[in-house]
């Protein structure tokens, strides 16, 4: 992952990579719970870029990611494992 921004024409989040000619656009927040759990870590890892007119929109993103990382919530966990 090279990194991931906020397009505000689109309302996406988009995950760009560094070899690969094909982006990963994200429409709703949620989905980021079925990531893997080493692409919510690269997700906690690397701040959303945005502009400022788009931090409210953009911060939910990075919201989620930090959510499931924290609470070991990915694809594949179970809430059986999740401790709170």
């Amino acid at each position: 992952m090279a990194l991931w921004c906020y397009d505000s024409d689109t309302h996406e989040s988009v995950i760009v990579f560094r070899n690969e000619k094909e982006n990963i656009r994200i429409l709703d927040p949620m989905w980021i719970v079925n990531m893997s759990a080493a692409d919510i870590d690269r997700l906690f890892r690397h701040d959303i870029l945005y502009e400022d007119k788009d931090a409210n929109q953009a911060l939910r993103f990075q919201r989620v990611a930090c959510f499931c990382y924290y609470r070991g919530i990915h694809v594949g966990s179970t809430w059986s494992e999740t401790s709170y």
